[in-house]
């Protein structure tokens, strides 16, 4: 499976941007349907190459099964030898000894102390995650970080807003910066006339008023 240049570039803003910041937490916005799964698995796979010495764990979180499968199957076929197990009630599998662990939100945050140390935590759909205290990602990420202080997360989104808080990057949110932002007027312009992502053409109903 290779990547396309969008995908690698995203990949590549992510580390830039960790090298200038020893703090915080990247967003990745991308349109739906331009491959956030492939970005996530060729993240996890630069992980290790960088890192590999230091043994990193890592952990991908999402909400529901479908994309827990979806992601995990997109890193296998980038890397077929990826260390990696699957956590998920719904997929029917509760491994938890694997550097990379792909994961259920919901299965994960009742046993946090499963994981021992993670040193990083990958969210998809991550405008799911509320800066309320006692939400299930916070509530996780807060256990996580009693193992790990220096704990970084990064998300990748479509919409990098949520409702009743606005920007991810505001109001005390999880997230500090948009280290990568594909989703502007421009970019799905570009998305479109490269033939990536396909225009909406309205059709006239049978039936009209």
């Amino acid at each position: 499976m290779k990547f396309r240049n969008y995908q690698t570039h995203a990949i590549q803003e992510v580390f830039r941007w960790f090298d200038k910041h020893s703090e915080g937490h990247p967003v990745i916005a991308m349109p739906t349907g331009t491959g956030k799964s492939l970005v996530l698995a060729g993240i996890v796979q630069e992980v290790f190459n960088r890192y590999a010495s230091s043994r990193p764990r890592v952990l991908l979180l999402t909400h529901v099964k479908e994309l827990i499968a979806q992601n995990l199957d997109k890193l296998l076929k980038l890397w077929p030898s990826a260390p990696a197990g699957v956590y998920s009630a719904g997929l029917g599998r509760k491994e938890t000894f694997a550097p990379i662990t792909y994961a259920g939100i919901a299965s994960v945050v009742k046993e946090p102390a499963l994981f021992g140390r993670v040193d990083i935590v990958l969210i998809d759909e991550c405008h799911l995650v509320s800066p309320k205290e006692g939400t299930m990602y916070q509530t996780l990420l807060g256990e996580l970080r009693k193992e790990q202080p220096n704990l970084r997360v990064i998300g990748t989104t479509a919409t990098h807003y949520r409702l009743g808080q606005g920007a991810l990057t505001e109001d005390g949110g999880l997230f500090t910066d948009v280290a990568v932002d594909l989703t502007d007027f421009d970019a799905f312009n570009w998305f479109l006339d490269e033939g990536y992502l396909v225009p909406l053409v309205p059709r006239c109903t049978k039936t009209a008023l």
